[in-house]
């Protein structure tokens, strides 16, 4: 027979490990990936099960422990996925990522609110179709690597590029929030603070084109 302690560590383990775990991509998609179920051999209790209880429980917990973080955090494996970026696909990446925002601030008015503008920042993904913003660091980390490009310079304005982008995600969520009770900011405050952040961004990236 197995002990009580074992015997309720195989429950917890049974309800820590679910046959399917849910995965998050950054999107904000979800996708769900199957875990491999634990099955516990059935034993019975002899001598040599008394002389290595203690080890054969703490091997047990490990594999519990083990088995519930690895359910928690599936890496996304992606049918889809995108194929190493070269300097012309990063720099294709570039021209389309200035056109986006170019587009996102003349149709400003018509872009809708917090959650429609990040879509367009590449921050969050509603609905079809991925911003060429999105992931856009990884196409700067390949561009600079041109020794046509000057390491330096090229590196602080792209720097100040994606903190510019992070302001102005921050502010669009923040128009999803706001109102209420009280005295609340109206969401029209952020979305303009927003736009003066998108703003911004283009003229970085003016700089940063000049630089190409």
């Amino acid at each position: 027979m197995v002990s009580s302690r074992v015997a309720s560590a195989l429950a917890l383990g049974a309800a820590a490990i679910s046959p399917l775990a849910v995965a998050f991509t950054s999107h904000g998609q979800m996708i769900q990936s199957k875990t491999v179920l634990l099955h516990a051999a059935p034993t019975s209790a002899t001598s040599s099960d008394t002389m290595t209880s203690d080890s054969s429980r703490r091997s047990f917990l490990s594999t519990i422990a083990t088995a519930t973080t690895s359910a928690a955090f599936i890496p996304l494996q992606s049918a889809n996925a995108a194929a190493p970026l070269t300097q012309d696909t990063a720099r294709t990446q570039w021209k389309s990522s200035v056109t986006t925002i170019n587009s996102l601030l003349k149709n400003w008015d018509n872009v809708g609110g917090g959650d429609a503008i990040r879509k367009e920042l590449g921050t969050a993904n509603f609905g079809s179709g991925i911003s060429p913003l999105y992931q856009i660091e990884k196409a700067f980390k390949i561009i600079r690597d041109d020794d046509n490009v000057d390491l330096v310079e090229f590196t602080e304005q792209s720097e100040e590029f994606l903190a510019c982008l992070a302001r102005a995600d921050t502010m669009a969520y923040s128009a999803n929030f706001a109102g209420g009770s009280g005295k609340p900011t109206p969401p029209q405050v952020y979305i303009d603070k927003a736009r003066k952040e998108v703003e911004n961004l283009q003229t970085i990236a003016k700089s940063i084109s000049a630089l190409l």
